[in-house]
């Protein structure tokens, strides 16, 4: 039973590597800073929709995965199930059953992981609007306000490019899942179509 669960064992190790990585950073200070500058709190709802993505991918994983081990094991599953009392029908229009069925409880995991990359460049947007809101009227050419726009300057560019960082690291982590996720699914359509035609529904 070397592949029970291996769907699964290979997600929880991707995010554990991740999850250490970040917690390095957040050793060296490096983390706070980021959700410190973000005044827009962008990094906050990026953060949670984030967190919200994994949890689904986690869930869809582990779901994947023990399909995979009902299929493998011959036990059947509830997909398996259909999949046998459609053996009359077309392979081929199994087959496209199949994906559409599955990759439909998938698509929301990289509609979020997208999402992710469009909230960073909308803090990018904010972040530059900051800034040339901010800034005095009279800050340029005045030595007194120098202050003023720098202060002006920090903040708005703190917002852009915070914002557009972690958009772009959480997007490529969960894209990473994602991935992993999408890899289970073929696999799964590709084991139950592989399937004896006596699987039976063992388990429900």
């Amino acid at each position: 039973m070397s592949w029970s669960y291996l769907l699964f064992l290979r997600w929880l190790a991707l995010n554990l590597t991740g999850t250490a990585i970040l917690l390095v950073f957040h050793m060296q200070g490096m983390v706070a800073p980021v959700y410190r500058a973000d005044t827009s709190y962008i990094v906050y709802v990026i953060s949670a929709l984030f967190l919200y993505g994994m949890l689904l991918c986690g869930w869809r994983v582990w779901n994947t995965s023990r399909e995979l081990n009902y299929v493998k094991s011959g036990n059947g599953g509830k997909i398996a199930h259909f999949a046998a009392l459609s053996r009359n029908v077309d392979r081929e229009s199994v087959k496209e059953a199949f994906e559409i069925k599955l990759m439909a409880r998938i698509a929301f995991v990289r509609y979020i992981s997208s999402s992710l990359v469009m909230l960073g460049l909308l803090g990018t947007v904010i972040g530059f609007i900051m800034v040339l809101t901010n800034i005095p009227p009279d800050a340029v050419g005045d030595a007194a306000q120098v202050g003023k726009l720098v202060s002006a300057l920090t903040g708005g560019m703190g917002v852009a490019l915070y914002t557009t960082l972690v958009g772009a690291i959480t997007n490529l982590w969960l894209n990473a899942n994602y991935t992993i996720l999408r890899t289970g699914v073929i696999n799964l359509i590709a084991a139950v179509l592989e399937a004896p035609v006596e699987t039976s529904p063992a388990h429900e």
